[in-house]
């Protein structure tokens, strides 16, 4: 899958929170989670540190304006996709 397909698919995935609440975009939050897991972590924290650390490159594919996301935003947000519409 090239880079460009995978951003389109991440593109059609509906996010149910209130749009004036969100600080963090979706696709920021499920292209840092994928990328950390693929990366071997494993919970939320670990997947909050990987995106602190490796900041740099995340930022080549998506520019992440109000940095990364506290590892409760990424479960909370992850949490609220219906998979069944994936």
């Amino acid at each position: 899958m090239s880079q460009l397909q995978l951003f389109k698919y991440f593109s059609n995935i509906d996010d149910p929170r209130q749009q004036g609440k969100v600080v963090h975009k979706l696709f920021d939050i499920l292209f840092l989670t994928l990328s950390a897991v693929i990366a071997g972590c494993q919970g939320w924290e670990e997947i909050e540190d990987f995106g602190h650390d490796r900041l740099d490159w995340l930022r080549k594919f998506v520019s992440f304006e109000n940095g990364i996301p506290k590892h409760d935003t990424i479960a909370r947000v992850i949490s609220t996709i219906n998979m069944s519409t994936l």
